[in-house]
């Protein structure tokens, strides 16, 4: 089986590194670090890869991988993520992006060169029953996260600081602090949080919200001076509607 390869990777010594550990009578393999997303997609649409060996995580000015998934699918490649990333939902993106699967990074060079045998060949690396239960739990996940949204609208901003002071690990003293409000009323806030998210106690709050947590206003210094008295910082920083 021979075929050709594009590295695709944001370290051009790692990309050439590889692209000569790979080269052989098997594979013709060739290496760009871009610098920019058009560049890549411009080198695959020259060089015409069977499959394309694509860094999740690229740095600079090319940021995630992901968003080369779809325009190197459209040149004909087979794509493979080489990635040290574990969260199943970052993965299960790619391939909704179309992506045929992944490989560590830290996986032994035979190993590599026997998942690019199997996809040259037409073979899956990922089975249709793992693929779709992929996809279903992303889909699942997303629709959990719309949920999410449509709740944190219905809070009011004095409610949502107060829960993103919750996921940022404030318990309802220090939130009070920092409000320069009484405790008595980050309690009723609280109630009014749990009453909206539909949940019935703060760490299910806590857990509702944290995948969220840039949809919430944030508090800059919050975790930083939870212990050092936090109305100086805070004057003026809420507003007097936060105080009722």
């Amino acid at each position: 089986m021979t075929g050709r390869v594009l590295v695709v990777d944001d370290h051009a010594l790692l990309a050439l590194a590889l692209q000569l550990a790979l080269s052989g009578p098997s594979w013709e393999v060739e290496a760009t670090s871009g610098p920019t997303a058009a560049d890549i997609v411009d080198h695959a649409n020259r060089f015409k890869p069977h499959c394309v060996l694509l860094d999740l995580h690229l740095g600079g000015v090319l940021g995630s991988g992901l968003e080369l998934v779809e325009p190197l699918v459209s040149t004909g490649a087979h794509v493979v993520m080489m990635t040290a990333e574990r969260r199943r939902m970052v993965l299960a993106e790619c391939i909704e992006a179309g992506a045929d699967g992944w490989i560590g990074k830290d996986v032994a060079l035979d190993q590599v060169g026997s998942t690019l045998t199997r996809v040259l060949a037409g073979e899956a690396i990922i089975g249709r029953t793992d693929r779709a239960a992929l996809l279903d739990q992303l889909r699942l996940e997303r629709a959990g996260e719309l949920h999410a949204q449509i709740a944190f609208e219905q809070l009011t901003h004095c409610e949502a600081l107060v829960l993103g002071g919750l996921v940022d690990g404030l318990n309802a003293d220090e939130i009070a602090h920092a409000h320069v409000v009484s405790l008595a009323t980050v309690r009723s806030q609280i109630r009014a949080v749990l009453q909206k998210l539909g949940v019935r106690s703060q760490l299910a709050a806590v857990a509702l919200a944290s995948p969220l947590r840039e949809l919430l206003p944030h508090e800059p210094s919050a975790r930083r001076d939870r212990r050092r008295g936090y109305a100086r910082g805070r004057r003026g920083g809420v507003g007097p509607d936060c105080r009722r």
